[in-house]
């Protein structure tokens, strides 16, 4: 005879293993424009070892673009000005042709644009990069001349920044200089952001090179 006071036997619920959620890596990919970064990856540069991480990367402030660009938004409307003021003024080049006239803005547009470019490839590729072992120096001037240097921490004798005038205060960017050893040519980052940090992370990093002690 059946127990009515015993609940039928059930089948427990299924376990199902749950997997940890993965961490978030301690590194962070830079955006595009990014003037300061740090613990960054998605940057490598020539002879860079395997084992080598990039700590920082410096860039000049994007706000020390502000002047070519406004140059560059003036030379651009020029044309249109121009255009406006024949309207209420006799033209003294009546006498030149339309396709004339058309090479030239074609020519002209050429060249400004051409001015814009370079200065915004200066810009983008002069930077300076902390890593693990050193300090990486990349300049890049027109399309012609790139040179990269590199060195150790172990030759780093002193870091200094400065940050002077207004403007420099109000956006926090300023340069730093790095002093080394051995006759060797002291780097620079000019304009970079947050100067003081730049500077403290390269302090904190000096003697632990390769081939310190």
């Amino acid at each position: 005879m059946p127990d009515i006071f015993v609940a039928p036997a059930v089948n427990p619920p299924e376990t199902k293993m749950v997997q940890d959620m993965p961490r978030r890596p301690f590194h962070k990919r830079m955006g595009f424009l990014s003037a300061f970064a740090e613990r960054t990856y998605g940057v490598t540069f020539a002879n860079q070892k395997s084992h080598e991480e990039i700590v920082l990367f410096l860039r000049a402030h994007l706000i020390t673009n502000f002047l070519w660009i406004a140059i560059t938004i003036f030379l651009l409307f020029i044309p249109l000005l121009g255009s406006v003021v024949v309207n209420f003024i006799p033209s003294p080049f009546s006498f030149v042709s339309g396709k004339f006239l058309l090479i030239f803005l074609i020519f002209y547009y050429l060249i400004v644009f051409s001015y814009a470019f370079l200065n915004f490839l200066n810009w983008f590729y002069n930077i300076t990069l902390i890593t693990n072992l050193g300090v990486v120096d990349i300049d890049y001037s027109g399309l012609l001349y790139h040179d990269v240097a590199f060195t150790n921490f172990n030759l780093v004798e002193d870091v200094n920044y400065t940050k002077v005038g207004f403007f420099r205060s109000l956006f926090n960017y300023g340069d730093v200089f790095v002093q080394t050893a051995g006759g060797r040519e002291n780097l620079e980052a000019l304009g970079v952001p947050n100067p003081a940090r730049a500077a403290h992370v390269i302090s904190n990093s000096i003697g632990h090179g390769e081939g310190s002690g």
